[in-house]
């Protein structure tokens, strides 16, 4: 928290609403400047980074934390369940209760209740139950994928209850004790044996006023329980949601290829190549002599933008007759493995318009070349 110590604060009164980032012992100081009215903050924590990045990003002429891609950090998970139904929403925040107090065993501090002071409520997981919890650009990608796992194990519940766009690093949510301008209601913390115990006649009336947290300072946003156990369910779960995510994110390994003989394919082609660089080719034999010139492009350390230059003026010049959407299929083919293909001497196509008359003397041309 050394590090990653700044929020986005919002509130209805003030200024232009987003884009104030703060330091986040400043957000009690801020609830009660605006007399917890309408009152937000990011689920997700900054580094100092965010500053700069906002300067470099103008909206209307204005400093924007839109887009950031950088690094973020959380102390809690949330899950929001709404519907506009209170009763339902009630009954099935308790059967999600019970699944994380009573199966996986969590205890009150581990994951906070709010009622959200309109038409569900906040359940806030502190991440600390999941394991350690390192700054990642892919975070919030993970945090969703949590959610859908943990959503999964729960055939009994209904799952349009649960706000899933909650996935993005710049997401706002209400913080605790402060009022919602529709409902009049405050947003207040709810122990465990009140979300069972109380009806929502109870919860709305407890909602009229604000409420002492528990275990979190007066923002909501920093546990004051210094030590939190990971929790075995849990924690195997969202390093699933981690596996799952570095798999859909990973860049593909793409081996770096140096351009030896230069960018000139008079320079680098083999005399077969050659030949069906200078060559008009016939209808049966277009995509196939394509495939292997643009290939031999990249094997020799051209990217795919020279590619496609080179390529789109062999089809122009020659007048090959390739449709500029097949040739591009052809290209962005070539260059989709990691490794670009190699076609060799012995290839049947690159044969037939190869001038030399065995492979040997193409050999010992290669040879004397290198």
């Amino acid at each position: 928290m050394r590090r990653y110590h700044l929020v986005e604060f919002a509130a209805q009164h003030q200024k232009g609403f987003r884009n104030h980032i703060v330091p986040l012992q400043e957000i009690p100081h801020l609830i009660q400047s605006y007399k917890n009215y309408e009152c937000h903050a990011s689920c997700f924590f900054f580094p100092p980074e965010i500053l700069t990045y906002m300067e470099m990003h103008l909206n209307k002429g204005r400093p924007s934390i839109g887009g950031y891609d950088g690094k973020v950090w959380a102390t809690f998970l949330a899950f929001d369940l709404d519907s506009q139904d209170l009763e339902k929403a009630l009954d099935q925040a308790r059967i999600f209760a019970n699944m994380l107090f009573s199966h996986c065993g969590l205890n009150a501090e581990d994951c906070l209740i709010y009622f959200s002071g309109a038409k569900g409520f906040h359940f806030m997981l502190d991440t600390r139950v999941l394991g350690h919890i390192t700054p990642s650009k892919n975070l919030h990608i993970t945090f969703s994928q949590f959610r859908k796992e943990i959503l999964l194990q729960m055939p009994e519940i209904e799952q349009n209850i649960f706000d899933l766009t909650i996935k993005d690093k710049v997401r706002l949510l209400r913080l605790p004790n402060t009022k919602n301008q529709k409902t009049q209601k405050y947003k207040v913390q709810l122990l465990p044996e009140e979300l069972f115990q109380f009806s929502t006649k109870d919860i709305l009336e407890k909602a009229t006023y604000p409420h002492e947290l528990h275990f979190t300072d007066d923002s909501g946003l920093v546990s004051r329980i210094k030590h939190i156990d990971e929790n075995p369910t849990l924690s195997r779960i969202f390093y699933r949601s981690k596996r799952v995510v570095r798999q859909i994110t990973k860049k593909p390994f793409r081996y770096p290829i140096k351009a030896k003989l230069g960018k000139d394919p008079e320079v680098f082609l083999c005399p077969g190549m050659l030949q069906i660089l200078h060559s008009s080719i016939e209808k049966g034999f277009r995509n196939n002599c394509a495939i292997r010139l643009v290939s031999e492009f990249r094997r020799n350390g051209l990217n795919q933008e020279d590619s496609e230059k080179l390529m789109h003026s062999w089809n122009h010049k020659q007048r090959v007759g390739l449709s500029d959407k097949e040739l591009n299929n052809i290209i962005t083919s070539a260059y989709f493995h990691s490794y670009p293909y190699h076609y060799s001497c012995s290839d049947a196509i690159i044969q037939s318009f190869c001038p030399l008359k065995n492979i040997e003397d193409c050999q010992k041309r290669s040879k004397v070349k290198n």
